[in-house]
């Protein structure tokens, strides 16, 4: 898989990745992650849309370096293993399923808001050793002085 794009509806302000599969994909919040804009546990993460709801573009990729444009409006890196089985991004009501390599990633997330359409991009680059940081941030987020890297399944 080089590049892949689909639309999607975003619902309760967040769009979340996982490993298909996984009996509980979705994160519960709280307001450290709300702040940093990401809800993150192994095999999981969502992260906060710029809306709270609405139609937006979807694209996923692998890459060889991080690396945003100036565009971009919120860049979040986290680390991520994909096993077997690919993954899974989408909303609470629809997900795609997506093969992808197995591997370890730093998975970087983008946002941003071109003529009124949210897009937001998924990049895998991989990694041995991957590290979660907020490499951008907007005025919605309020960042932690450490990051939060620990969530519980919403049930």
């Amino acid at each position: 898989m080089s590049e892949f794009s689909f639309e999607t509806q975003i619902l309760y302000s967040q769009i979340a990745l996982f490993q298909s599969g996984l009996v509980t994909p979705f994160n519960d919040w709280n307001e450290t992650h709300v702040n940093q804009g990401f809800s993150w546990r192994e095999g999981s993460v969502s992260f906060g849309t710029l809306s709270s709801d609405g139609d937006c573009k979807v694209t996923v990729k692998m890459t060889k370096k991080i690396k945003t444009d100036e565009d971009t409006i919120r860049a979040i890196v986290v680390p991520f293993n994909v096993e077997k089985g690919g993954i899974e991004i989408g909303s609470v009501m629809e997900t795609v399923a997506i093969d992808m390599p197995e591997g370890t990633y730093e998975l970087l997330f983008t946002a941003t808001n071109v003529n009124n359409i949210e897009h937001y991009t998924f990049s895998f680059i991989k990694s041995e050793y991957p590290n979660a940081k907020v490499i951008k941030a907007d005025h919605e987020l309020n960042l932690p002085d450490n990051l939060l890297m620990e969530a519980n399944p919403a049930l």
